[in-house]
């Protein structure tokens, strides 16, 4: 008898990672200007201390997809792995990496930037300046290299192959395909300082193009439909 937990598994959960990056797409965009990539950091912590809440559901829309895609990612590669599996593997163990920084990183920004939000509104001068340096690293990968860059190839690999070999629909190939190249669009945007750019990724990426790619293929594993 055949064991389906993988994909029974990696289909419920990326079901979720769907709707994760749905709701991280969406409060990003809705976020003030301050707190949005390429925003002033001087003006970034009142901001937050202000109007804490959009930024705070996308941290934990962030921690919970990366914790949640780990297990899409190995249901997702087993199925396109016969395809090539040395591509597989390394861009899927690349993606486990993308995705648990992008979990730690958010875990790290739920814990410390409320605290640094309010020590910034109480603090003197040389606080203030000081936390607008330290604010920097609370980010582990501030241009998105491996929590957007790893995993937007994973993502453009995979499709490619199975469009090659007809693993799962072409329509879901492409819109996969589309992901990837999102996905890297935001990190082109972090490296070069272009918030437009981010902006247009996240909006078409994050906010159409991965909710559908993750939440159709968690319905087709969930179906063992692959």
């Amino acid at each position: 008898m055949k064991d389906d937990s993988l994909s029974k598994l990696g289909g419920a959960c990326s079901i979720l990672v769907g709707v994760a990056y749905l709701l991280m797409g969406i409060t990003y965009l809705l976020q003030p200007a301050e707190l949005q990539a390429g925003g002033d950091p001087t003006l970034l912590w009142p901001t937050l201390a202000q109007s804490p809440p959009m930024h705070t559901l996308q941290q934990w829309a962030g921690a919970l997809a990366g914790v949640f895609a780990i297990a899409a990612v190995l249901a997702i590669s087993e199925v396109v792995r016969p395809a090539n599996e040395g591509w597989v593997r390394w861009t899927s163990a690349l993606a486990y990496l993308g995705y648990a920084v992008l979990a730690i990183s958010s875990f790290r920004a739920l814990a410390l930037a409320p605290t640094l939000a309010e020590a910034y509104m109480t603090g003197d001068a040389s606080t203030q300046a000081a936390i607008v340096v330290a604010g920097s690293f609370v980010d582990l990968e501030p241009q998105g290299w491996l929590g957007f860059g790893a995993t937007g190839l994973w993502m453009f690999v995979v499709n490619l192959l199975a469009l090659g070999r007809g693993t799962w629909p072409k329509t879901l190939a492409y819109v996969g395909i589309a992901g990837g190249i999102f996905s890297c669009f935001v990190v082109g945007g972090m490296v070069l300082g272009i918030p437009l750019l981010i902006a247009i990724a996240g909006a078409l990426g994050g906010v159409i193009v991965a909710p559908i790619w993750f939440i159709w293929m968690g319905l087709r594993l969930r179906q063992a439909n692959l």
